[in-house]
Parts: C-alpha cells; sequence; structure tokens
C-alpha cells in the first residue's frame, strides 16, 4: 500500500497530520512518503488529483481524506 500525505510548510496543521501518520506506519504495513506541494512530485499529486487543501491523503494514487485525523480513523481508512 503506498499511501503520499500531501503538505505545505505553510500550513499550520500539517505537522500534526505528519505525527499521526509516521505513528500509523509504524502499526501498518505501507509505503509513507511525505509530499511537499511546492516541490515537483508533490505539484504533481495535486495537479493530477485536482487537489485544493492540505494535507491531503493519497492511498494507492486515489484521495481518501484532507485535514488531520486523529490516529484511529487512520487506522480504520488503512483496514478498510
Amino acid at each position: 500500500m503506498k499511501v503520499q500525505l500531501l503538505v505545505s510548510k505553510w500550513c499550520p496543521t500539517c505537522p500534526q497530520a505528519e505525527i499521526v501518520w509516521k505513528e500509523a506506519a509504524e502499526k501498518r504495513p505501507m509505503d509513507l512518503e511525505i509530499l511537499d506541494v511546492a516541490d515537483k512530485a508533490g505539484r504533481e499529486v495535486v495537479s493530477r488529483l485536482r487537489i485544493k487543501t492540505v494535507p491531503a491523503v493519497v492511498i494507492d494514487g486515489v484521495l481518501k481524506a484532507v485535514g488531520v485525523q486523529p490516529l484511529s480513523q487512520v487506522l480504520q481508512l488503512l483496514d478498510s
């Protein structure tokens, strides 16, 4: 499972999202990639999926969530 967390340096909630997703990566097998939307790889994902807000979570190429979710909700998302 490939998980991409799209973040931005100016985003006030993105650091919390990073903490939650890094913790989830310790509990579930995944390939976690944190992409800054200012970088080329991040811009490509944002453009392809027409993402308008960060933090945003893309799982296996599909936008699954925006904003910061609690760990319990993240784990449910990964198990579904």
